[in-house]
């Protein structure tokens, strides 16, 4: 295994400091998974925080967890122990955060965010594609990192006995392609070298879509969605879907649909999903990463994001001072051919 990266040192100080401190309850952040992609890990010592890694494998959002931690009532007679949690943020992750401020789920000063810049991560497809050449025997060693400056921007795939370099471009998610921020939006320290944010969001995979009558736009998704399983891994991994109980699982005679994949049902979850997203999400892109059927949950979020940025101008996690979209009122509002 290679030495860490200078990014990977200062991310794993810092964790180091805080828990020997007892400034933090724990740490979350990424480490080596076994096909080397990051997976999230909890550092409760300071000899743990040498597990902590950081590379464009590192995909999920993990202030999924924050949520869940500070909903968490203690035991009855447990004193409730109210440190920090320290987290390892990608600069779209760092949104998250905002907008759970904005909610009063997320108190600022009981989070400790160790901010990382970025310059897009890999899509898991993409690059297991890139590996079916190598024999699976020597895919035990797997490391992922980046090769970047005087014109290069690589990704680089280790394994036992070669590598493989490409252009970021080639093995980059698709919600990288369209990112407008390389850097975290909120933080106590940062980690990498200041990053430009790319051109503003003209949202083009949206186009073919709009370019669509309504009729043939009805079709695509009643085509897309009968597909779905209802197996609701879009809705767990979404750090915006925190409900202690989710409308889609009350029993009846309060259950808004039925829990079966008829296409109406489908359509019916999907729905109204998005809308309690609208103004909200953040396009983390963890709903499509992690949906097994492949379906392109993401851009009904894409598609409520910028009709909120059009009618509403409303922007979410940038600024935690602002007001939620379904939250205030203005007379300024719009009324008439909102969608």
């Amino acid at each position: 295994m290679s030495e860490c990266t200078p990014d990977e040192r200062k991310i794993r100080d810092q964790a180091r400091e805080w828990l020997e401190k007892g400034e933090v309850k724990y740490v979350i952040g990424y480490e080596r998974g076994t096909d080397g992609l990051g997976r999230p890990v909890f550092v409760r010592t300071p000899e743990d925080a040498e597990r902590l890694v950081w590379n464009p494998g590192c995909l999920q959002n993990l202030t999924l967890y924050l949520a869940d931690e500070f909903q968490r009532k203690p035991k009855r007679g447990e004193e409730p122990d109210l440190r920090p949690v320290g987290v390892v943020v990608k600069p779209c992750d760092s949104k998250t955060i905002v907008e759970l401020m904005k909610e009063n789920i997320v108190p600022r000063e009981r989070v400790k965010i160790i901010g990382v810049r970025s310059r897009g991560s890999v899509d898991a497809g993409k690059l297991e594609k890139l590996l079916e050449q190598v024999p699976m025997e020597k895919r035990h060693s797997i490391e992922i990192t980046e090769d970047v400056g005087d014109g290069r921007d690589e990704v680089v795939v280790r394994y036992d006995g070669g590598e493989v370099r490409v252009p970021r471009d080639d093995v980059q998610a698709a919600k990288c392609d369209v990112c407008v921020i390389h850097n975290p939006v909120v933080h106590d320290i940062v980690v990498g070298e200041d990053e430009p944010d790319p051109r503003p969001d003209d949202f083009p995979e949206l186009k073919e879509l709009l370019g669509m009558d309504a009729e043939a736009r009805w079709e695509y998704w009643q085509g897309q969605l009968s597909r779905c399983v209802r197996c609701y891994a879009c809705r767990d991994v979404c750090p915006l879907c925190y409900c202690a109980e989710c409308v889609f699982e009350r029993q009846k005679p309060y259950r808004w649909n039925e829990n079966s994949v008829e296409l109406p049902e489908n359509i019916f979850y999907h729905a109204v999903r998005a809308l309690h997203l609208a103004g909200r999400c953040i396009d983390c892109g963890e709903c499509q990463r992690v949906c097994p059927m492949d379906i392109p949950v993401r851009l009904l979020n894409r598609f409520l994001i910028k009709r909120a940025k059009e009618r509403f101008k409303v922007v979410p996690g940038i600024n935690a001072d602002d007001k939620p979209m379904f939250g205030a009122y203005d007379t300024g509002d719009p009324e008439e051919g909102i969608w």
